[in-house]
């Protein structure tokens, strides 16, 4: 091993090693003590962040303790090099699922503890080399990261992404790697579909979209304003977002200070999209000072919105559905043969919510319309599924066609 390292950062440095079989590999060692330094930082972050929360009202409405938990955690998480090695493994697995791990590369593992992580090295050039062709490329992967896999990297800054293979790669396909993964974001799948519309709303330019949105992601207190939101929101768009804006610093800081304002509370996992996306702002500027980031990523969630409308991508989401759905179906003439046999013997009781029907009457019409909608939904899902009838589209027969018109009246139900 080569006692003068690669590189050397705050919490590890790499080191160069050959292995017996020819391998080219660096060693990523953690430093002695590491551990109860971070501990310490830590503790003095909560108290403050607790002690902000307490005593201003902007800490309060940022939920600014909850923010420190989550960056409290990730770096947790970086102290432990084996999440570092499962984090390679699920990123590659997402490239591989989207067919980009020929464009974007993970090192391969090869031992790791809790302290010491073996991998591939990487050998290459500097990003910023690479010119304005990587910069689409670059994000498209974050972007496919935050929207489709649910794993993405927290720090694309560019001495983490180099670009692969030869000093000169006139002629050859772009591919880049991934560094440092020690830090992810993680986001669950309602939280993807919401940042999915919030970018279609940015697409459109429309504040009410925007934030209908953004309060599917943040913590909203009750009585809010939503005209005030919705007001305060179109001016930030039109400061911030309009042709050739950049999602820079200043404006991450006023979406911020909108949400302080009217009390709404951004969960750690949307920070960590913005400060991914605002990292990834400066280094796609360095390759290209052009980029428009804004643009590139309303058509990135445009073009994943439109593949989930295909016909193919319907029937796999209806059959999803479906595959749930059926238990309760089965369970549905039971219950209502049950319910009407209590209703014969004048032995049904009801249990009476604030928006419950106060009737057996009103029981018996929404056990009515739940087993029509259910039993409407599987004839959607059964036609949608089908093959048969004839065909209206290269795509599309009038089975199908039959199939999404059931479902609508299904969802109605």
């Amino acid at each position: 091993m080569s006692p003068e390292p690669l590189a050397a950062a705050s919490i590890a440095q790499v080191h160069a090693v050959r292995l017996g079989d020819g391998s080219a590999v660096v060693v990523k060692v953690q430093r002695t003590r590491i551990a109860q330094v971070v501990a310490g930082d830590l503790d003095i972050l909560d108290r403050i962040a607790r002690r902000l929360e307490r005593s201003t009202p902007w800490g309060r409405s940022l939920g600014i303790a909850a923010l420190a938990d989550g960056f409290a955690a990730s770096l947790r998480e970086e102290l432990d090099f084996r999440t570092e090695a499962r984090n390679i493994a699920t990123v590659a697995a997402g490239a591989a699922r989207r067919g980009v791990d020929d464009v974007v590369r993970t090192p391969r593992v090869h031992e790791a503890t809790r302290r010491v992580l073996v991998m591939e090295r990487f050998s290459g050039r500097p990003v910023d080399e690479a010119g304005p062709e990587a910069a689409p490329v670059l994000l498209d992967c974050l972007l496919g990261q935050i929207l489709v896999d649910g794993v993405f990297h927290a720090d694309p800054h560019p001495g983490n992404i180099p670009v692969l293979g030869p000093e000169s790669s006139d002629g050859a396909p772009l591919r880049l790697g991934l560094l440092d993964l020690g830090s992810v974001g993680r986001l669950d799948g309602g939280l993807r579909e919401s940042l999915a519309r919030l970018l279609l709303a940015l697409d459109r330019d429309d504040p009410v979209a925007v934030v209908d949105a953004l309060l599917e992601v943040v913590d909203a207190p009750d009585g809010l304003d939503e005209r005030a939101v919705v007001r305060s929101m179109g001016r930030l768009l039109a400061r911030h977002l309009g042709p050739g804006a950049t999602l820079d610093a200043a404006a991450v800081g006023e979406l911020f200070a909108l949400l302080a304002r009217h009390g709404l509370s951004a969960p750690p996992e949307l920070a960590a999209v913005l400060r991914a996306l605002g990292t990834l702002e400066g280094t796609l500027t360095r390759l290209d000072p052009g980029f428009d980031l804004v643009a590139g990523a309303r058509a990135f969630a445009s073009a994943q919105v439109a593949a989930r409308m295909e016909p193919a991508a319907v029937r796999r989401a209806v059959t999803d559905e479906l595959a749930a759905l059926l238990p309760l179906v089965r369970r549905l003439p039971r219950r209502v043969d049950r319910i009407v046999s209590a209703l014969d013997s004048g032995q049904l009781t009801v249990r009476v919510a604030a928006q419950a029907p106060r009737t057996s009457g009103g029981v018996l019409s929404a056990v009515l319309v739940t087993a029509i909608a259910a039993t409407t939904g599987v004839m959607a899902a059964l036609l949608l599924v089908s093959a048969g009838g004839p065909p209206l589209t290269e795509t599309m027969t009038v089975d199908q066609l039959l199939g999404y018109l059931l479902l609508a009246v299904s969802a109605q139900g």
